[in-house]
């Protein structure tokens, strides 16, 4: 259901608009729309995630489809957001489901997908193989290595991707605006519709918070549950200022060769 938005005289700046209790307040306010543009952008997000994170991660570690997936990858890509979601809205409005949000949610989904699969593939793909091969001699399942070497080496990469499809998502779910939908978006029609500019100005200013706001997040999830040993393992090979023009440390070369020799000593 659209939701009419309370006319705003042209001469009102953007300061007294964001600081108008009454632009906040309200079923049309603009926590009302940030809380509808979150719940879908959350909705695609995660049924993009288990759609696409797992079949690549799966065909990626058993090097499977990879001339299918780059295909239907380069597909999706090309598929334009708005375009679709216009086309679903007649076959929504058939099948009583109305104006939304199922046509901007299919599109949406099938914008995220794509970025999501390509980049979980590529990072499983691209796992060091002596890694793998070391988790197998030591009697791991194909499904152990999958979980608990694959992946988590392959995290950084796969949040990437995450990162970036999320972004899309709340960058261009403002269309659904221009759709019969509501969100943020409405602000930027509604300007457009009043010839408006602090409506305008206003709701892109709300958008482009939104989509930072939504890297953070992601960067910061990143952090939490990226597992420990892979977060040191980076923080190790890190490299140091002014290492390529000093000399070795030959401390720990030797404590190295000291606990190489004691290994190898056990071994004979």
């Amino acid at each position: 259901m659209m939701l009419a938005q309370r006319a705003i005289p042209r001469d009102t700046t953007l300061g007294e608009w964001f600081t108008d209790p009454q632009s906040w307040t309200g079923s049309a306010g603009i926590l009302a729309s940030l809380g509808d543009t979150v719940v879908l952008c959350l909705a695609v997000i995660l049924t993009s995630s288990l759609l696409a994170v797992p079949t690549a991660a799966y065909l990626a570690h058993h090097r499977l489809a990879q001339v299918t997936s780059a295909w239907l990858v380069n597909i999706g890509r090309a598929l334009p957001t708005f375009a679709v979601a216009a086309l679903l809205v007649p076959v929504s409005l058939r099948g009583g489901y109305g104006f939304e949000p199922w046509p901007i949610f299919i599109a949406l989904v099938l914008l995220t997908v794509p970025p999501m699969f390509l980049s979980t593939y590529v990072a499983v793909r691209e796992v060091d193989p002596a890694a793998v091969d070391a988790a197998r001699a030591m009697g791991f399942t194909e499904r152990a290595v999958l979980r608990s070497v694959e992946l988590p080496l392959a995290s950084t990469v796969i949040f990437t991707g995450l990162r970036v499809a999320g972004v899309q998502v709340v960058a261009t779910e403002p269309i659904r605006a221009f759709l019969g939908g509501d969100g943020l978006g409405r602000y930027i029609r509604d300007g457009i519709g009043q010839n408006n500019a602090t409506l305008t100005i206003g709701g892109t200013i709300l958008i482009a918070a939104l989509a930072g706001i939504t890297g953070l997040v992601f960067s910061a999830t990143e952090r939490l549950i990226k597992p420990y040993g892979v977060r040191r393992l980076r923080a190790h090979r890190k490299p140091r200022s002014g290492d390529a023009d000093e000399e070795p440390d030959l401390g720990d070369t030797d404590e190295f060769a000291s606990h190489h020799g004691a290994a190898v000593g056990r071994m004979r």
